[in-house]
């Protein structure tokens, strides 16, 4: 009868010491993990000097639940093997294997009781802990995050200049601000109602930023001027900044006072705070005139009738003296670029500027067809020969190169520096001012011809290469993010509503978009395939720096979408090619070099399962 009651007793004995081991591994491995990141604090220079404790108070309550589960385990073994040796002892006898029995089960009880309060505490301490200290990722995002940037690109700015963190500026630049849409100008001018150009220094603050926002212009030291679709504005200092002794830090604001011409916030969402930059002004004074560096087309060019006409300059322009409509209906002539037929009339069309304020595209109201993306193509005379003209503004022969007037009668620099169109070192202005020119001629104008046969030119454009290629993992955190395509692109439909880069998981990112059309060394950024004598354009993408592969990384995610148009007006559509996305030409989208019928997604958007698809807007909604 002994030796039958023992072999079960011994089983259960075995399962129990097995249990009771495997507990107490897994109340180590728990307890191990819930050591806790958090984010660095002003105090740790402080705290790096002194002698005291630098734990967090995380981390100190996570070791008293390690010591506190370990003591736990070490008792349950010990009752489990108390119990085993009563029920091994006993012989035979009920009392023994009995009061073994009540111990094991109190035992398992009170463990599971301990592990039920462990797992509430433990959840309740990690969300106190999220709360107080971030994860981890949310800490590397905000060492990398620039506050007020993201409405540059992700919100309702598309460009502005000069640029973030920009280095060298001369002390008499003017500041321009692109908008996506129009604005409502009584927000920017202070003084609109009654026909003045004062800044409305409730939505625009710039000023000197080691001196404070109480140091800021007043509204009657800068002003204001707009183009025509009232998106681009130019402020004008009256004085010139900074100091001639020494470089000078200038911070300009633009805040939430500002509304578009619906009568709607301008900033909104993530971006609700509105948005600044600083840039760095030097001791000088910039009296170097601008130059034309490219045009499309080449003077002496034979084209087909869709082609758009654009002009690119050696620096940035000014937007409202390089930007208008020449239209007889509704009267508005703007001639400081002119595009005339071999009958010598003025084609009708719109100019406008981009790729950071360096270039001017023309395109006529002459509706002829329609790209894959079934958007209206517009074409210029056919079978004639056309004479593009930049027209040189007329200068202060006592301050020359500088205009003679504060909104220029012809091309302008940001710096109001008259256009030198022959580029001979000598920018004489136009015909009409007293200025003569050294080689003899009446301006300083920048003329070229070509001419249109009566075709459609429609090869669709595609990327051929790209820097980083799609799912590097070892990249520049500073280098531009660059695609190179097979054709000549359309700079004024190389915006950020089109090109975009976003970051996943997100924080607040700023990005803008540029146009090379050839190599110009110490310009053309680094991964663009171009050079002087091909006829392709390479798109880069700015951006601040992004996180090191030494902080974990993270994910960036490129995009470019079918807005983007070749110089020929016509869409990227469909986005695949062979050269571009793995040698198959099928689906209307690319992801990470895969042809895809489904819009792209971020890894974030494809496991919360809420649909959302790149661009990644949905974290700049209200």
């Amino acid at each position: 009868m002994q030796r039958l009651l023992k072999t079960p007793m011994l089983n259960v004995l075995r399962h129990a010491v097995i249990f009771a081991v495997v507990v107490f591994c897994l109340s180590s491995i728990l307890s191990a993990g819930i050591e806790v990141a958090h984010a660095q604090t002003s105090f740790d220079t402080f705290a790096d000097a002194s002698t005291l404790s630098q734990e967090s108070i995380g981390v100190l309550v996570a070791r008293f639940i390690r010591i506190a589960l370990s003591v736990v385990g070490l008792v349950f073994v010990s009752l489990i093997i108390y119990a085993g040796y009563l029920w091994f002892t006993a012989a035979g006898r009920p009392e023994p294997v009995d009061k073994a029995k009540k111990i094991l089960r109190q035992a398992v009880i009170g463990l599971f009781i301990i592990f039920t309060s462990y797992s509430i505490t433990t959840f309740i301490l990690n969300r106190l802990l999220d709360a107080a200290y971030g994860t981890e990722s949310s800490s590397t995002a905000d060492r990398y995050a620039e506050p007020l940037s993201g409405s540059l690109g992700g919100g309702i700015l598309d460009d502005h200049y000069p640029s973030r963190n920009a280095t060298e500026i001369p002390r008499n630049t003017k500041i321009f601000v692109t908008f996506k849409e129009a604005i409502d100008l009584s927000t920017m001018v202070s003084d609109y109602e009654t026909g003045g150009s004062a800044l409305n220094v409730d939505s625009v603050i710039i000023y000197a930023t080691e001196d404070g926002e109480s140091s800021a212009f007043t509204a009657d030291e800068v002003v204001v001027t707009y183009n025509e679709a009232s998106e681009i504005f130019v402020f004008d200092p009256i004085d010139y900044l900074g100091s001639s002794e020494e470089d000078t830090n200038y911070t300009v604001k633009l805040t939430t006072n500002i509304e578009t011409e619906d009568g709607d916030a301008a900033f909104t969402g993530t971006y609700s705070g509105g948005y600044e930059w600083t840039f760095e002004v030097s001791t000088e004074i910039d009296l170097t005139p601008p130059t034309v560096t490219t045009t499309i087309p080449d003077d002496g060019d034979d084209e087909a009738r869709n082609i758009s006409i654009e002009m690119s300059f050696s620096e940035a322009m000014d937007p409202v003296a390089t930007t208008g409509t020449y239209e007889d209906a509704s009267g508005v002539y703007f001639t400081n670029i002119e595009v005339v037929d071999s009958a010598g009339a003025n084609v009708e069309g719109t100019f406008e500027i981009s790729n950071g304020y360096r270039t001017a595209t023309f395109t006529t109201f002459d509706s002829c067809s329609e790209d894959p993306c079934g958007d209206t193509i517009y074409c210029l005379p056919g079978n004639d020969e056309l004479t593009v003209t930049g027209k040189a503004a007329s200068i202060n022969g006592d301050e020359a190169p500088q205009s003679l007037f504060a909104i220029a009668d012809g091309l302008t620099d940001a710096a109001a520096n008259s256009l030198d169109g022959d580029s001979d070192g000598d920018a004489c202005g136009s015909s009409s001012d007293a200025v003569e020119c050294e080689d003899g001629d009446d301006s300083d104008d920048h003329a070229y011809t070509f001419t249109t046969s009566n075709e459609i030119e429609d090869t669709v454009p595609h990327i051929v290469s790209l820097s980083p290629e799609a799912l590097d993992d070892e990249i520049s955190q500073s280098n531009d993010v660059t695609a190179t395509f097979n054709t000549y692109l359309k700079a004024s439909t190389i915006r950020t509503s089109a090109i975009s880069m976003w970051p996943d998981p997100y924080y607040e990112m700023w990005f803008s978009v540029r146009k090379s059309d050839e190599y110009r060394e110490g310009v053309t950024p680094d991964g663009c395939d171009i050079s002087s004598e091909s006829e392709v354009s390479c798109l880069s993408i700015q951006h601040p720096t992004l996180v090191s592969n030494e902080e974990g990384g993270w994910n960036y995610y490129p995009v470019f979408s079918n807005e983007i148009k070749s110089s020929y007006q016509i869409c990227m559509y469909p986005s695949t090619d062979e050269a571009s996305c793995d040698g198959a030409s099928t689906g209307e989208y690319c992801c990470d070099g895969v042809p895809s019928v489904d819009e792209c997604q971020t890894q974030t958007q494809a496991s919360d399962g809420e649909g959302e698809t790149l661009p990644d807007n949905t974290e700049t909604e209200e």
